[in-house]
């Protein structure tokens, strides 16, 4: 048998091949493909947990910011006091994440969110969930930072949210221009914010 004569029947059998295959198809039912279930990862959720945290709305662009000076002392928040500082160029308000957070609110809205750190009073990082910082020797620290937040004019409430603890202040808003204290052992020009939801004048 010649090299011309395998091929062909090479050939003729791969086609009776297909054709008893082809057979067998037309005798099944048709079905469709559930793809959802293809890209199932096999798990299901009736309901997908939603955070109580409202996420960060877009940051406010202001060419006058207000100068927060802050001091933390031994788990109570002073604020020594506020001045405006006007740039050059508008500022955007800048997103990085920090253990505490200035939250600007028009009614129940939050309009901005600024996080920032007091120096020697860091944390673990968390989410916008909020998390659980263990207590350790820094909190008993008297410590002190000022903090640029957009001068807006929207706004009816300023909080500052310790985001370890829950712990909530209310600070006066829009700030009066007051002159910080001397020195930072000195309460002198200092208030205390408050813990509950009234804003308190300086």
């Amino acid at each position: 048998m010649g090299r011309f004569e395998r091929v062909r029947l090479a050939l003729l059998g791969v086609f009776a091949f297909c054709f008893v295959v082809a057979l067998a198809a037309a005798d099944e039912p048709e079905r469709t493909i559930d793809m959802s279930r293809a890209f199932d990862s096999g798990t299901r959720r009736e309901s997908a947990e939603l955070s109580p945290i409202a996420p960060d709305p877009p940051p406010l662009s202001e060419g006058h910011q207000w100068l927060l000076d802050l001091r933390w002392d031994r788990g109570d928040v002073w604020l020594l006091g506020s001045r405006r500082a006007d740039a050059r160029a508008p500022r955007e308000t800048p997103r990085t994440m920090g253990r505490f957070a200035l939250e600007l609110y028009e009614g129940p809205a939050l309009i901005e969110r600024l996080r920032f750190d007091f120096p020697l009073l860091g944390g673990p990082e968390v989410g916008d969930a909020g998390g659980d910082y263990a207590p350790f020797p820094s909190q008993k620290l008297r410590t002190r930072v000022g903090v640029l937040f957009p001068a807006t004019a929207r706004g009816t409430r300023l909080e500052l949210w310790d985001r370890g603890t829950g712990t909530r202040w209310s600070l006066p808003w829009p700030p009066l221009e007051v002159r910080s204290a001397n020195k930072a052992g000195q309460d002198a020009g200092a208030a205390k914010p408050s813990k509950d939801a009234s804003a308190r004048d300086l």
